[in-house]
C-alpha cells in the first residue's frame, strides 16, 4: 500500500466516525502518540510550530493590505496587494512595494513567472472539471467586456 494510501484510509476512517473531515478533527483524532497520523500532524516541537504558525499569519497580514490602482485614465480603478511577493534565486520569498514591482521590468518579470505557476498548478488540479474550465473562460470574458 502505498502512503498515499494509508493516509486516505486514515482519512477516511476519521471522515466515516463523524460524517464529516475537518483539520480540526483530524488534529484531535491524531493527538494520541500512538495514532498513525500523529507523527504527520505533529511534525515539530510546539515552540517550532508556534513561530511557523506567527509567520503565516504575518503573511495573511502583508497579503491583506490593499491600494487603489488606476490602470489608466477613464478606466475603472482596482484594489490591488500592496505588497507582491517576489522569489529569489535562494528560493526566498520577499515582499516589494506594488509600485516597484510596476516600475522595474525584472521584478515585473519574476511575479509573472510566479503568476503562471500558480495558474498552471490550478489548471492541473481543477483542469479536468467542465465546470472549472467554464468558470474561467466565463470570468475572462467578463474582464474583455
Amino acid at each position: 500500500m502505498s502512503r498515499e494510501e494509508g493516509l486516505r484510509g486514515h482519512l477516511d476512517s476519521i471522515y466515516r466516525a463523524h460524517g464529516r473531515l475537518t483539520p480540526e478533527l483530524v488534529v484531535a483524532e491524531a493527538r494520541p502518540k500512538d495514532h498513525p497520523l500523529h507523527g504527520i500532524v505533529f511534525d515539530r516541537a510546539p515552540k517550532e510550530a508556534a513561530e511557523s504558525w506567527y509567520r503565516h499569519r504575518a503573511h495573511e497580514l502583508i497579503q491583506s493590505v490593499r491600494i487603489v490602482y488606476q490602470p489608466a485614465p477613464g478606466l475603472e480603478a482596482r484594489k490591488v496587494r500592496a505588497f507582491h511577493c517576489v522569489r529569489t534565486e535562494a528560493n526566498e520569498y520577499l515582499y516589494e512595494p506594488a509600485e516597484k514591482v510596476a516600475g522595474d521590468p525584472f521584478l515585473s518579470s519574476l511575479v509573472l513567472r510566479d503568476m503562471e505557476r500558480e495558474w498552471k498548478t490550478l489548471q492541473r488540479r481543477y483542469g479536468d472539471f467542465e465546470e472549472f474550465v467554464s468558470m474561467v473562460l466565463g470570468d475572462i470574458g467578463e474582464q474583455a467586456a
